[in-house]
C-alpha cells in the first residue's frame, strides 16, 4: 500500500526541532557577547566623563557685605554736625572746578577726597590720588606741596579792565590758594567764590578725576 505524508505536519516538526535546538544557544550567551550592548549609565557610572565642579573664591578676597561696609565707613567718616553736603568731580585736566559756593572768611568746611589721576597721560608710574606725587616742582601753585594733591582756591573778584593792546578782558582778583588733599577740615581764609583743583599748572595732559565730598560745618 503507498501512503502520504501531510506536508504541513512535516514542516511544523522540523520548526519545532530548530526551537529546540536554537534556544540553549542564546540561554547560554553572556552578557560579554559584542551582540549584547548594555545602555550607558545615565548618572555616576563607570565610564562617564565627569565634569569639574567650579571652584569656590578663596576667603579673604571679597569681604562680606557688613565687612565692606565697615571698611568704608572707616575710611570715609562724615562729620557728626553739618550743615550741607557737596559731590564734586574734579577733572586733572582742568585747571580748576567751580565749586558754586560763595563763601565768607572764617567758614569752615571738612573735605573727603577719592580717585586717582595721571600726571601723564599713558605713563603707568605717574599716577597718584588726592594727596598728590611725591614730586615737588616750580610748575605748581603750592611749590612746597606734592604735584597733584587736591587744593583749594578762594577768589574775590574786585574789578575788570579791557587791555588797551589786544581788548581782552582783564580781571583784578585777590586769589588765595591753599592745601586740602584726601581729607582735611579747611577753614575759608578769606570770602570769595570757591573752587578746587590739582595742585599743577600745566594739566593739558593730565587724565582722571577726583570724586570730593565738601560738607559745611556748622
Amino acid at each position: 500500500m503507498v501512503s502520504f505524508r501531510d506536508p504541513s505536519r512535516s514542516r511544523r516538526l522540523a520548526a519545532a526541532l530548530l526551537a529546540i535546538w536554537i534556544l540553549p544557544c542564546f540561554s547560554g550567551c553572556s552578557s560579554s557577547d559584542p551582540r549584547l550592548i548594555p545602555p550607558p549609565p545615565l548618572h555616576g557610572g563607570e565610564g562617564e566623563e565627569s565634569v569639574p565642579e567650579a571652584e569656590e573664591p578663596e576667603e579673604g578676597i571679597f569681604p562680606a557685605p557688613e565687612e565692606r561696609d565697615i571698611e568704608l565707613e572707616a575710611a570715609d567718616p562724615a562729620p557728626a554736625d553739618f550743615e550741607s553736603l557737596h559731590l564734586l568731580t574734579v577733572r586733572g585736566d582742568v585747571p580748576w572746578t567751580d565749586t558754586g559756593l560763595d563763601v565768607s572768611e572764617g567758614q569752615r568746611f571738612y573735605v573727603l577726597a577719592s580717585g586717582a589721576i595721571s600726571l601723564q597721560k599713558g605713563n603707568p608710574t605717574a599716577i597718584c590720588g588726592p594727596d598728590g606725587y611725591a614730586l615737588r616742582t616750580v610748575q605748581q601753585p603750592l611749590p612746597d606741596l606734592n604735584i597733584g594733591a587736591l587744593v583749594g582756591r578762594i577768589v574775590l573778584f574786585l574789578s575788570s579792565h579791557a587791555d588797551p593792546q589786544t581788548g581782552r578782558e582783564v580781571r583784578d582778583e585777590i586769589v588765595t590758594v591753599f592745601p586740602v588733599g584726601s581729607r582735611a577740615e579747611v577753614t575759608i581764609p578769606s570770602r570769595g567764590r570757591f573752587y578746587l583743583g590739582i595742585n599743577e599748572l600745566v594739566v593739558g595732559d593730565n587724565e582722571g578725576s577726583y570724586e570730593v565730598k565738601l560738607y559745611l560745618l556748622r
